[in-house]
């Protein structure tokens, strides 16, 4: 066992293990040299039985250049951390034969490689290796340099540590997986976020090397090699897959946008499961999805000054992911209303309508309501009228306002409606029953004796309270609910519209009288029911349910309800107004 000592060279190649500042480091593989004079490779960390990073290259390199960063960054969380570094004097690296070594013999070499400086010398079993300071061929290349980088002539070499990204959650593995549009925009968002933060403290990122990027909450970069001072004037081409075009010269300063033209690479990458053109005076071609199209072709110009700056496309990469990702509102629609069998009943005295308005694809608001005119009334059919137009024709709160300010006005609606009501229409007025839903949020205003159904998942629940003599019979326990629709004072209501010229504190009911809440969610395939005690009356709710249920086009099960009212003999006028709410998402794959 040989031992530093003896003055040997420390010797790089597979299976062989040495300390670092005592950490005894396993050597498992050879990884290549994803930036010039840097080799990487692959060891195992013996004392804490985890792979680890280790690069070798020249002590005034890019090794250098990101302990300096480091330092500058302190205690970074989307960074790795540097287990720990080293200069060493005397170093051999064996990569020619590498595979030929067998995997099953390791012999351990114990050398500390933290002390004193030795002489460079060969030993005697090292015919087939290359000195670290020597030009060799790259067996995974990221860069093509236009001119020849000149080699140190010192022998000291400078060793970095840090821990190995795990293989599956590597950026590397992660685009091989397609992933959905909103997740590459977040992944890209997150680069771009790190690229800001060294952007704001005078460095800028200009490729990425996948593999050794670890995709997770935080995201993690375990190399910082390909990250220069902005303002730095480069003495050599770069060519690379993220690289902004004039890095192939070498006339222009670092700066900026050539960050933006990398995370702009890396978005195409993700888009088209293909790098960028490796001509670069070639057109590219863009796929044509609405805002990243344009983010592309801004971010990937030839001309620097075109791109976005790395705060703006920041803020643009969230934002469109914001969007991308809010799902888009849907509401289907039908109805249908009768007049009835009764030869009592001439006219239809009951109103409904509907009111949508679309504030981009998050913002859908709708406003629905039917209004029952009392029976026999001679000006029944107005009364109804004169409420659903008060309904519908009053302008829409846009702005944004809290579920309570919704529901005000939502109150405000039946006051203005019972107003109009009082002072046209001598005799008492109609039931009155509206709901309102912005965005995924539901409120209703309620009163008399129509009713407002939900029905979710093949459940039906009543949202309304019916405002009757035998409703309130019912809640007392005077009757049962069989008794409901057989009572003969079942038509008489306690509450309706116009009846006062005033409505009081508390006389429009609202959800929290039935659910507890000012305001309900509304789940994806929801149906809401509005329908007059002329449906309800002949149609128990758990038949209405079982039409929406068997009959997946609303329309038809509007209509099979309609139908089974009038089988029934339809005394009444009967209204059915049916509304679904529906969600799509955008978070596809292309």
């Amino acid at each position: 066992m040989s031992d530093y000592t003896n003055q040997l060279p420390l010797m790089i190649q597979e299976n062989t293990c040495f300390h670092i500042q005592g950490l005894p480091v396993e050597i498992r593989s050879y990884l290549g040299q994803f930036t010039p004079d840097i080799y990487y490779f692959q060891v195992w960390i013996v004392g804490d039985a985890k792979p680890g990073l280790l690069r070798i290259g020249t002590t005034d390199g890019a090794l250098n250049r990101e302990l300096q960063l480091r330092t500058q960054l302190g205690d970074y969380q989307l960074i790795s951390q540097v287990l720990l570094h080293t200069v060493v004097d005397n170093v051999v690296i064996n990569i020619n034969n590498i595979h030929d070594i067998p995997g099953n013999i390791m012999d351990w070499e114990v050398l500390d490689v933290a002390l004193t400086t030795t002489e460079n010398q060969n030993p005697e079993n090292t015919t087939t290796t290359i000195e670290s300071n020597q030009e060799v061929e790259y067996l995974e290349e990221e860069y093509y340099p236009e001119q020849e980088i000149s080699t140190s002539v010192l022998s000291e070499k400078l060793l970095v540590l840090t821990y190995l990204p795990d293989e599956n959650k590597t950026l590397e593995a992660w685009l091989n997986n397609k992933p959905s549009l909103e997740e590459s925009l977040l992944i890209t968002s997150q680069i771009c976020q790190v690229f800001r933060y060294l952007h704001q403290r005078g460095w800028c990122v200009i490729n990425l090397v996948p593999k050794l990027m670890q995709i997770g909450t935080p995201i993690k970069f375990f190399d910082l090699t390909n990250v220069f001072p902005v303002g730095e004037l480069l003495n050599f081409g770069f060519i690379g897959d993220y690289c902004a075009p004039e890095l192939a010269y070498c006339k222009y300063p670092v700066h900026e946008t050539m960050s933006s033209y990398t995370v702009g690479a890396l978005l195409y990458q993700i888009i088209h499961h293909q790098n960028l053109p490796s001509n670069q005076t070639q057109e590219i071609q863009i796929n044509p999805i609405p805002q990243v199209y344009q983010l592309l072709k801004i971010c990937l110009s030839y001309l620097p000054e075109e791109r976005f700056t790395l705060e703006q496309f920041l803020k643009i990469l969230v934002g469109t992911r914001q969007e991308m990702t809010i799902p888009k509102i849907y509401w289907e629609m039908a109805s249908l209303s009768t007049v009835g069998l009764s030869i009592n009943r001439l006219k239809n005295e009951d109103n409904y309508g509907i009111k949508q308005q679309q504030c981009g694809d998050r913002q859908t608001i709708m406003l629905a309501g039917m209004a029952d005119g009392m029976g026999g009334m001679s000006q029944g059919e107005l009364a109804s009228k004169l409420a659903i137009e008060t309904v519908l024709e009053s302008p829409l709160p846009l702005e944004n306002h809290t579920k309570e300010e919704c529901q005000e006005w939502l109150t405000s609606l039946f006051v203005q409606a019972n107003e109009k009501v009082s002072a046209q229409v001598k005799d008492e007025g109609p039931t009155l029953s509206v709901i309102y839903a912005f965005s995924e949020q539901l409120l209703i205003g309620h009163v008399g004796d129509s009713r407002i159904y939900l029905l979710r998942q093949g459940e039906i629940q009543q949202l309304s309270q019916d405002h009757s003599l035998v409703a309130l019979s019912f809640a007392s326990g005077k009757i049962t609910e069989e008794e409901l629709s057989t009572h003969p004072d079942r038509n008489i209501l306690t509450k309706s519209i116009g009846g006062k010229s005033r409505l009081s504190d508390g006389y429009v009911q609202d959800l929290r009288q039935t659910t507890s809440a000012l305001t309900m969610k509304l789940e994806h395939e929801d149906i809401i029911l509005l329908c007059s005690d002329g449906v309800w009356d002949l149609v128990s709710k758990n038949q209405l349910a079982t039409n929406f249920i068997t009959e997946s086009n609303l329309q038809t099960a509007v209509n099979l309800t309609i139908n089974q009212v009038l089988e029934s003999g339809a005394p009444d006028n009967a209204t059915l107004l049916a509304l679904r709410f529906l969600v799509t998402s955008n978070q596809g794959r292309w």
